[in-house]
């Protein structure tokens, strides 16, 4: 008896997926384009959470994934990021998912947030948000200030430092928001709303037009490019994907041009892979057109800038 053509539907192949990258294996892995070591190791100096709006979750064009893989070498849950580090405040990435900080936070977080001796940086525009440089310098500062208040402690036998040389290993804890535009605006406001932001939060936002370094010639492999994440299209240049964001500013803060340009490389590469799958006619049905973006975060310049980094 002949199988009908249902039957030969129901026992078609699934797709194998790969163990590490959760993507597609023969047509869109992405682990070859994934950092040797992964780049955890080099957040001395910062550390990052991420709130996430819950729609992400079912988004398969997302960035943040991508970061994930870039740090860990591995998709890891809220939980196994934060067993990862030595202790509740020694993370280097955690993610929240939840309309608003308080919703569905972890303890460990709500008591970093609310401590006023850390220094915390939320990145999101704003009308009270300072320029990116101007805020990190305050953050830096403060940061320098609060090691210098505890000098006396530091010189006990508590006394710790980064593998960079930061006294007291005292982070600096930076907030992104990972959502649609729309949602992001609104989970900013929940927040704000509810009184869960910090009374000593700094608000920092990435504007190109009052940019400081916006004149920099594109000279690296670790400058600036718009509109690179094109899996997604932004509401305008003046937008960023989360790990655009994410990347940039954490290797402005650590200094070190390597988490930007690992970040990127896989970013880039996911990029490259949608390209071959899009369809020309810009149709969405075989994978190809374009999307409706994303991530809530503001493109530092409409040229291409470099990160300063402390290598030598």
């Amino acid at each position: 008896m002949e199988p009908s053509p249902k039957d030969t539907t129901t026992q078609k192949k699934k797709r194998a997926i790969c163990d590490r990258c959760k993507f597609p294996k023969e047509k869109a892995c992405i682990c070859k384009a994934l950092p040797d070591t992964p780049l955890s190791a080099l957040f001395n100096r910062c550390r990052v959470i991420v709130l996430q709006h819950p729609h992400e979750l079912r988004r398969k064009n997302r960035s943040l994934p991508l970061v994930e893989l870039a740090l860990f070498g591995q998709h890891l849950s809220q939980t196994e990021q934060q067993n990862s580090s030595a202790s509740d405040d020694d993370f280097v990435m955690t993610t929240i998912v939840g309309r608003r900080i308080g919703e569905k936070s972890d303890d460990a977080v709500l008591k970093l947030l609310s401590d006023p001796n850390e220094v915390v940086v939320l990145v999101f525009p704003h009308p009270n948000a300072m320029d990116l440089e101007d805020g990190l310098a305050l953050a830096e500062s403060k940061i320098k200030s609060t090691s210098q208040n505890q000098e006396g402690e530091t010189k006990s036998a508590t006394n710790t430092t980064s593998p960079d040389g930061n006294l007291s290993g005292k982070k600096m804890t930076l907030i992104f928001i990972d959502a649609s535009w729309k949602h992001a605006k609104e989970m900013d406001n929940k927040t704000e709303a509810a009184g869960v932001w910090p009374k000593h939060l700094i608000r920092v936002q990435l504007t190109p037009s009052t940019s400081s370094t916006s004149n920099q010639e594109e000279t690296s492999n670790d400058a600036f490019v718009q509109r690179r994440f094109q899996i997604r299209a932004p509401p305008s240049p003046d937008h960023l994907s989360t790990a655009e964001c994410l990347a940039w500013i954490a290797s402005r803060v650590e200094g070190n041009s390597d988490i930007y340009e690992g970040i990127m490389r896989v970013l880039d590469y996911m990029v490259e892979l949608w390209r071959g799958f899009a369809r020309p006619d810009g149709d969405k049905r075989k994978g190809g057109g374009s999307f409706t973006d994303g991530d809530g975060c503001r493109e530092m310049t409409q040229k291409r800038r470099k990160i300063t980094s402390n290598k030598k």
